[in-house]
């Protein structure tokens, strides 16, 4: 996962689905580029070993990982300059929602990322019971047109490392 230091100078950044907190250690080599970090998990276990592990490292009896739901963001509106979840729709079964919350709390981008985009215009229902967990596969047309109706300006860039990943950064400073 590479997030451009530029995209995050100065920004306060809530990461949303942020697992063990490795992203938090990705942001940390940049230096002190950002202003405020907090990140958010659906399980307890990942929150309680991100927190331990930022514990450590930073010398503190604190850590900024917290209990949260993709799908209802205690954050208030447009209180984070970026919102990030990486890799994090393929765990919840459809993405509205959880891409309306994350634009909801960002003052000015949204970055996402995903292992499995598909090319073809139906979704790959694996997750389809109504269970989060690994395996729903999206729609790269379908996604996009998604994107495309909440009228916002959008940029899409794949990467190829052990297959292809997508990352669509989401700027809402920008009309479309």
């Amino acid at each position: 996962f590479s997030i451009s230091k530029d995209y995050l100078k100065n920004k306060s950044v809530l990461d949303v689905g942020c697992g063990p907190g490795w992203n938090l250690d990705h942001f940390m080599e940049y230096g002190p580029v950002i202003s405020q970090y907090k990140g958010l998990d659906y399980s307890q276990r990942f929150v309680r070993v991100a927190n331990a592990r930022a514990m450590a490292k930073a010398g503190t009896s604190t850590g900024p990982f917290e209990l949260g739901d993709v799908r209802n963001i205690k954050e208030l509106d447009e209180s984070w300059d970026v919102v990030v979840m990486q890799d994090v729709l393929e765990h919840t079964n459809g993405y509205e929602k959880p891409v309306k919350e994350a634009m909801r709390v960002a003052k000015k981008r949204c970055i996402f990322t995903f292992w499995h985009l598909m090319d073809k215009e139906e979704d790959n229902p694996v997750n389809d019971d109504g269970n989060d967990g690994w395996g729903a596969w999206y729609s790269r047309p379908k996604w996009e047109k998604f994107l495309d109706s909440l009228n916002v300006s959008w940029f899409h860039h794949q990467i190829f490392d052990n297959k292809a990943r997508d990352f669509y950064i989401i700027d809402k400073e920008e009309p479309k």
